[in-house]
């Protein structure tokens, strides 16, 4: 389900499998515990529908402070989107069944975004090698869900890496790039703590030479 990150407005979004329940993929920026919700609300909504005989369900939608959990049957699967409270769940089913599988192009971003996306996404790499790169691709989601609301819709983690899901609005480049100087921030303080100073320094070494 990676063409989710291709959609602008999304937050998060997790599958889970709808015979047992169990969560399938995490992926996203969001600070709440979407695949819980998920799984449960999923659950919660079969047994209403199997008493009251409804049919079948084309969505759930749950609000909850600023933000909307919006959960789809796909396949063997439920899926749930988290997104803006003011979302329309009609938009989201709408691109899911339209040409939103077809995946978009990059988005190109000014130079400044796109060097600190790049070397965020070479520190994932250093960091993680060949044989942790889940465990920090992970932290790279922690990271990114204490961004403020403005920020979190137009970036995500596609395939193990930092992307840019739409264009930010020019007059707010300055608090995206503080956001991800923040995030380099956190994944080197990170590395230190796991790693050691002396190892996590070469290693943001090699990244800076990279980045040449």
């Amino acid at each position: 389900m990676d063409v989710l990150d291709s959609i602008t407005g999304i937050i998060g979004y997790a599958t889970v499998n709808a015979d047992d329940g169990t969560v399938e993929e995490v992926q996203g920026s969001s600070a709440n515990a979407v695949s819980d919700l998920t799984a449960y609300f999923s659950s919660a909504g079969e047994v209403i529908r199997n008493n009251f005989k409804l049919g079948a369900l084309s969505y759930i939608s749950l609000v909850y402070g600023s933000n909307r959990l919006i959960i789809i049957p796909y396949k063997d699967k439920y899926l749930g989107v988290e997104v803006e409270r003011e979302y329309d769940p009609h938009l989201l089913l709408k691109q899911l069944s339209g040409p939103v599988f077809i995946k978009k192009p990059p988005v190109e971003v000014p130079r400044a975004l796109s060097s600190k996306t790049r070397q965020i996404n070479l520190l994932i790499q250093e960091f993680g090698g060949t044989s942790d790169r889940n465990h920090w691709v992970e932290l790279l989601n922690q990271s990114l869900s204490v961004l403020g609301r403005e920020i979190a819709p137009f970036i995500g983690v596609v395939e193990g890496g930092l992307v840019f899901k739409d264009i930010p609005p020019l007059e707010k480049e300055d608090d995206f790039s503080q956001a991800l100087r923040s995030v380099v921030d956190f994944l080197v303080k990170k590395a230190v703590e796991e790693m050691g100073s002396s190892q996590a320094r070469a290693r943001v070494q090699t990244v800076i030479e990279r980045m040449k």
